[in-house]
């Protein structure tokens, strides 16, 4: 078992602790209340996860990422530099993906998954980075006025099984 120690604790961090356990943000406030339990009260990883029900490598985080920033590093920081830039061009490119008959394009399939799109626009390169999720997909789509649907299989009475309604009714 790995010790975690917290430094020191000023008595206005300590002041800014607590009152972030007030937060609307849960996250904030189970933070703040990781280094209090580690810091103030002494409890060890094991012991605050049992508490909480936070992974020790989570909890390990916060610890050290206090340490080495104080209040600030509880605060999560988005860095907007890594995320994927969709162009116009890029969007119409996807569109016209979605309403393209798969099978035209050589592809096995005849109807279109957010997440085969995703998958299809990653192999092709149409975005230069890492590629993109379905959900970025599906908002794209949105933005474009095309309604996409949840793929689903409905069994009906143009089954072709002589026995589907004995096996239907079971």
């Amino acid at each position: 078992m790995r010790y975690t120690p917290v430094r020191r604790i000023s008595e206005e961090e300590k002041r800014e602790l607590y009152d972030l356990l007030d937060s609307n943000n849960s996250d904030i406030k189970y933070r703040a209340k990781i280094v209090l339990l580690a810091g103030e009260e002494g409890y060890t990883v094991p012991e605050i996860r049992e508490m909480t029900n936070i992974y020790d490598k989570t909890i390990r985080k916060w610890i050290h990422r206090f340490n080495d920033h104080g209040i600030c590093g509880l605060f999560t920081e988005i860095d907007y530099s890594r995320m994927i830039k969709i162009t116009d061009e890029v969007k119409h490119e996807i569109l016209h993906i979605a309403l393209t008959n798969p099978r035209k394009i050589g592809l096995k399939f005849s109807t279109w998954s957010l997440r085969s799109i995703a998958g299809y626009v990653k192999e092709k390169k149409v975005v230069k980075e890492d590629g993109i999720s379905h959900t970025a997909i599906r908002d794209i789509l949105i933005e474009k006025g095309v309604e996409w649907r949840h793929s689903k299989t409905v069994l009906g009475s143009k089954s072709k099984d002589p026995e589907y309604d004995l096996k239907k009714a079971h």
